[in-house]
Order: C-alpha cells, then sequence, then structure tokens
C-alpha cells in the first residue's frame, strides 16, 4: 500500500501537469495560518521574545499573468511574559488583534509548473488588545509589513498548497516600542476560473 500511496504523491506533485491559474483576469482566494517570534526595540534586560499564531483570509485578483494583489485580513493571538526591571516578578500577558490591508505577490514559473515559487508582500493596519495578568489593557494601534517567499504546490490548476517564511515588523502608533522578526506560513488558495 505505501509502494503505490508514494507513487501516486509523486506523480502528483513532480510529473502531472497541474497548468495552474495564474493568468490575467483570475481571482485568488483562500487563506493561511502563520506563526511569528519577533523580538521587541529597544531591547530590554528582562527580556522581549514573544510567538504569535494568525489565521488570515485572503482575497486577491491576477491584474497580470502571474502578478496578484488584492486585500488580506489577520486575525492574531499570543502569549507571553516579561519583567519590568531585572529580578521583579515577571508579568504574564495575553494578546488580540485584528488586521486589515493590501499584498501584491508574483509566481516566479510558468504557470504549467506543478511547484511554483512566489514572494508576496503586504501591509495591514489594526488594533489590538492586551491582558496584563487578566486585566485588559486600552487597545492600541499597530500597522504591520512583512516579505514571503516560497514554494507553491498546485494539486489541480485551481487548487494550491503554499509553504512561506520571511521577515516581519511591526509598529505600535503613539509609543516607542516597535517588533521585528520572522514569519513561517502554511496557506491554502484556490484559483478561480474567470467567466468568460
Amino acid at each position: 500500500m505505501k509502494p503505490l500511496f508514494f507513487t501516486i504523491f509523486f506523480y502528483c506533485f513532480f510529473i502531472c501537469n497541474a497548468d495552474a491559474q495564474l493568468t490575467k483576469g483570475f481571482w485568488l482566494t483562500g487563506g493561511d495560518a502563520s506563526f511569528k517570534s519577533i523580538t521587541s526595540s529597544p531591547h530590554t534586560s528582562t527580556g522581549s521574545k514573544q510567538s504569535i499564531t494568525e489565521i488570515s483570509p485572503v482575497i486577491g485578483y491576477f491584474f497580470f499573468d502571474k502578478f496578484s494583489a488584492g486585500v488580506k485580513a489577520d486575525i492574531t493571538f499570543n502569549d507571553y511574559s516579561y519583567g519590568t526591571s531585572v529580578g521583579s516578578p515577571r508579568i504574564t500577558s495575553n494578546q488580540s488583534g485584528y488586521f486589515f490591508g493590501p499584498y501584491v505577490r508574483y509566481y516566479f514559473l510558468n504557470a504549467e509548473k506543478v511547484v511554483n515559487l512566489l514572494a508576496e508582500a503586504n501591509y495591514e493596519y489594526g488594533i489590538s488588545r492586551i491582558r496584563n495578568e487578566g486585566v485588559s489593557q486600552k487597545p492600541s494601534e499597530e500597522q504591520d509589513v512583512s516579505f514571503m517567499a516560497g514554494p507553491v504546490f498546485f494539486f489541480t490548476r485551481s487548487v494550491a498548497l503554499e509553504f512561506t517564511i520571511g521577515y516581519y515588523y511591526s509598529d505600535q502608533i503613539g509609543f516607542k516600542y516597535n517588533f521585528e522578526g520572522f514569519k513561517m506560513g502554511l496557506g491554502f488558495m484556490i484559483h478561480l476560473e474567470r467567466d468568460d
């Protein structure tokens, strides 16, 4: 049974011709789940690293062959702890946020390739709320920028699985802190055929 499974897998990913829908006039919809590891600036001696999980629905349009632009929304969650000074008890916090903004992406290989490569840049603005030791703080405004790249695997002409990794930067509006770090994502996209 296993040899049959691997034979089918190999055929679907490396032999069959998916002829992906990367043509001008097509729609792109779907979403991804990602993980971000970030560090705040200015850095503190008490530790300032965070890990964030986010879910991101996406809708876009191919304005040119292999070039898509659209909008992306993010729902983020993270838990972390920090200290106000060396030797002080650490404060446990959790944070949630909602973000929205434009993205652009480009596919480097031709549409007939089953495995392609994409690069994406996006900007988002949103609101996040922090709860320190269970007590809600005033919501803060943030603007985020990220640059991602990675392989795309087309199961059919219209269905693709994406793996991305890249750089993430966030600025808290009205505060002296910003965040930057690495971001990894796993996405599922549907390329919708246009109506002729």
